[in-house]
């Protein structure tokens, strides 16, 4: 493609994986359409009282796996070795393996959770655990065998990161949305509410305690705060220049204190960062120690060594020298951070002294001797959980495809719920055309491209058959992008040769990317700025031309959109050039589901408004206002806001939207209320039948009449 605009840079890259850079396409000035009332019908359209939905047939779960995130390494008060650790489940499960066996000493479902970041063991031997969806903390009290759900500390906070042990003995949390700071005081149950830390971002990541006080790091932008638990005040502790304290995507994700010393690990890539030492008495930083992983670091080694996984390698970090040491233990793949990690006592003459162990993601325990240079790593028997299903789409064989939070993506089989699994990286979207499957995955906005009739072969993720070739075979990554950051594909579309994907802000970024990959050329070419501080959120193609909805939203844990309404567009990728661009909707922020009916009407979905355009032009020709509310503000997922989709073999579209269904004759506007419709994804396959999930659960119905 040739650049057609005179602000714009070119840059293209071979669609090998490699990094891409950055081009960015400024946008004509952007129309605004009026919005134009049904003539026939009105613009609330009567109601068809025939048609309802089937019984919903469950389909099963298709999406399991083991996802270890939160854990903690101990010495029982009976004087057992003991990794702790929580599976990420619907609902998540919390573990305790036997670090001399490495067998599995129970297992306790955590109701009402997600998964968790944190785990913290008291000196009584209990076990606390602050968890995610519903900002619930946990504990599993010594000796019981039960776990206590101990509530939300500040309802409203759906996200409790990390939690430490304070000076006082109360268990200290930091939160999201809020970036706030709790106690709970395990002898009374009773909460304090310290209120927000930062305001200008709401997440607050990380926390530990130090000689009588609290510090802890945020994220986008990052702060190192320092808390006197007794009266709240906080004092921040400015970061050296080389954690680019002024970049607003800039993230502390880990504050540890090993030997006396501060490691905070802060940077923009949450799997692999810069670890920087700081000396409190002193204020000094020291040098940092790049391409670090998390999530925690130990006690010093029997030298005053500190251990950490530094590119894929165990290694031991010198405090004195600054020197790096690389040990025997290596963990290949993407995501290469230890979960929990602790030193421990084995009943084993092999490995004497203290031995360092915890777990990996996918639930291996892991060990080293510094003493013997010994390492193991070894697969626990830890169960899978099942995963909630985060993407759905139709499969070319008229089954459906099913993507996972942080975990992989599966083949359905409509009829009886027979599911393929891949274990693989958190699937955001996909695009079945018979041959080829595109993948878009989280995080860095990846783009693949998968063979389902060949061998799966990631080595990031899932390794295949030795000599086997990779597959999927990974596309673009925005990971070293130089434009506005990326972290997520919100859909995928395709026109001969070309590939479009959708892609989405990190963090607290404003602004997405339409992202086009050439099969011919392999080339990757980025389109930023078409609909400026805006993300698409839905792609279709007529004709050569690419349709695209947006809305304002930015990144997990934006603040105030700087855009108050959505767009919809025409682009032209062979002239590189947009038709048209509008705000159909007076004042709505948010516009998803662009589709065309049979008749080559364009169709997208605003709240709860249906809105017909004009492909040529964008203008509105038809609305239907459909009852229930929406709002979209602070939202993560476009498919949260609703979705429109065709009906096989008929002039009508399925609209879900405000925990309903609908069917819209698109020759006459009449609408079929459906009914009550609890699920988060819902897609259509071939034969008509609606494959809907909730949670981690897939289920199917049909539409009668």
């Amino acid at each position: 493609m040739h650049d057609r605009s005179n602000n714009s840079s070119t840059a293209h890259s071979r669609g090998n994986g490699s990094p891409v850079t950055r081009r960015t396409l400024l946008a004509g000035a952007l129309t605004t359409a009026s919005a134009a009332a049904f003539a026939s019908p009105a613009a609330s359209a009567p109601a068809s009282p025939t048609a309802a939905l089937a019984e919903p047939v469950r389909l099963g779960q298709p999406l399991k796996d083991v996802n270890l995130i939160g854990a903690a390494v101990t010495t029982t008060p009976d004087g057992r070795p003991v990794v702790y650790g929580v599976i990420i489940g619907d609902p998540a499960t919390l573990a305790a393996t036997d670090a001399n066996t490495h067998e599995v000493l129970w297992t306790q479902p955590l109701a009402n959770s997600g998964g968790s970041y944190s785990v913290q063991v008291y000196p009584n031997g209990d076990v606390y655990v602050a968890a995610y969806s519903q900002g619930r903390l946990y504990r599993k009290a010594w000796g019981s065998d039960t776990i206590e759900d101990l509530g939300q500390p500040l309802p409203g906070q759906t996200f409790l990161w990390d939690i430490t042990i304070g000076p006082d003995g109360r268990i200290y949390g930091v939160t999201y949305p809020g970036a706030m700071l709790y106690a709970y005081d395990p002898a009374t149950g009773d909460v304090q509410d310290y209120g927000r830390l930062v305001t200008d971002t709401q997440q607050a990541r990380t926390i530990t305690a130090h000689d009588g006080k609290l510090y802890i790091g945020t994220m986008t932008p990052a702060h190192f705060l320092e808390v006197e638990p007794a009266s709240g005040d906080v004092r921040e502790i400015p970061l050296p220049d080389g954690a680019r304290p002024d970049d607003p995507q800039s993230s502390i994700f880990d504050v540890d204190v090993s030997g006396g010393r501060f490691y905070v690990r802060v940077g923009t890539d949450i799997k692999h960062a810069p670890v920087f030492g700081y000396d409190l008495a002193s204020e000094t930083w020291y040098e940092p120690i790049t391409q670090v992983a998390g999530l925690s670091l130990p006690e010093p080694g029997p030298d005053g060594e500190i251990y950490m996984m530094r590119e894929n390698v165990l290694t031991a970090y010198h405090p004195d020298s600054g020197e790096l040491a690389e040990t025997s233990l290596v963990y290949p793949g993407r995501v290469y951070n230890y979960r929990g990690v602790g030193w421990v006592e084995l009943d084993d003459p092999a490995w004497p002294g203290k031995t360092l162990t915890g777990y990996f993601w996918r639930g291996e325990a892991w060990r080293f001797n510094p003493a013997t240079g010994e390492s193991r790593i070894v697969q626990t028997d830890v169960p899978g959980e099942p995963i909630e299903v985060l993407s759905l789409a139709p499969a070319a064989d008229g089954g459906v495809w099913a993507g996972g939070y942080l975990g992989g993506f599966a083949h359905v089989d409509v009829d009886d719920g027979t599911a393929d699994f891949h274990r693989w990286s958190q699937t955001e979207s996909i695009l079945d055309e018979g041959s080829e499957v595109w993948l878009g995955a989280y995080p860095d906005a990846r783009g693949y491209r998968y063979d389902p009739d060949a061998e799966f072969n990631d080595p990031d993720y899932n390794p295949g058959p030795p000599g086997t070739d990779v597959n999927p075979v990974k596309l673009w990554d925005f990971s070293s992008y130089d434009g506005g950051p990326q972290d997520r594909v919100f859909a995928l579309a395709r026109s001969g040769s070309l590939t479009f994907a959708a892609t989405g802000p990190k963090r607290s970024a404003f602004g997405g990317t339409l992202t086009i990959y050439d099969d011919k050329s392999g080339d990757v070419v980025i389109r930023e700025g078409l609909a400026p501080e805006r993300a698409f959120t839905s792609l279709t193609v007529r004709r050569g031309v690419l349709y695209a909805s947006s809305w304002v939203n930015g990144g997990t844990g934006t603040s105030e959109p700087p855009q108050s309404e959505g767009t919809v567009l025409a682009y032209d990728p062979k002239k590189d050039r947009v038709l048209w661009q509008v705000s159909p909707l007076d004042g709505a922020p948010s516009y998803v589901g662009v589709v065309f009916d049979p008749q080559g009407r364009l169709w997208t979905l605003a709240g709860t408004t249906l809105l017909r355009l004009n492909p040529h032009t964008g203008q509105v020709t038809a609305q239907i206002e459909l009852p229930g509310d929406v709002d979209t503000s602070g939202m993560t997922f476009p498919s949260l806001a609703g979705g429109v989709q065709r009906v096989p073999g008929a002039s009508a579209l399925y609209v879900n939207v405000a925990r309903r269904l609908f069917r819209v004759r698109t020759t006459n506007g009449h609408v079929a209320d459906l009914g009550e419709f609890p699920y988060r994804l819902v897609t259509v396959v071939d034969d008509g039948r609606l494959v809907m999930s909730s949670g981690a659960t897939l289920y199917r119905t049909e539409v009668t009449d």
